[in-house]
């Protein structure tokens, strides 16, 4: 296993969350860059790289409330175990299914931390962040799909312009 790769995604995740999430966020909503990372970890390295991987990018997420970065951990490591036991046992050559697993992690991470943090409105909060997030973070997410796969390259967007 090499740790270099690794670190450098740590150090993305960090960059994120500290300078980036206000820069680039659309209305309140910010792409869930933490899942997005761990959930692309999970689908293309081992279990153990991909537990290793999310222990270290909840520990990082979970840093900005200390009260709740136990549950973050436990979170993002279960979602990158399930991540990769559902790539164990689909084609991942369909980019529909890489894209359900993201958006799916995305909702099930959103609904937990709303939960955790409080429950008196979630109903508004699904509907005005944890879909809207979800959204944001899949079409992040497709274009990386599209673009590891091949569908997207220079020259095809050369031949656009």
């Amino acid at each position: 296993m090499k740790v270099i790769p690794y670190i450098i995604y740590l150090f993305l995740l960090t960059f994120h969350d500290i300078i980036l999430r206000e820069l680039i966020s659309v209305y309140d909503v910010a792409i869930d860059f933490t899942i997005l990372l761990v959930v692309l970890v999970a689908l293309y390295k081992s279990e153990e790289e991909a537990v290793w991987f999310a222990f270290f990018a909840g520990m990082i997420t979970g840093v900005g409330d200390m009260a709740m970065m136990p549950y973050e951990i436990l979170t993002v490591v279960l979602l990158a175990i399930a991540s990769n036991q559902m790539a164990a046992r689909i084609n991942l050559e369909s980019i529909a299914s890489r894209v359900i697993i993201l958006t799916s992690a995305v909702i099930v991470h959103r609904i937990i931390v709303t939960i955790m943090v409080s429950s008196t409105e979630f109903f508004y909060m699904f509907v005005r962040n944890i879909i809207p997030a979800a959204i944001y973070t899949m079409l992040i997410g497709l274009i990386f799909f599209m673009i590891k796969d091949g569908r997207i390259t220079w020259q095809r967007i050369k031949a656009l312009f």
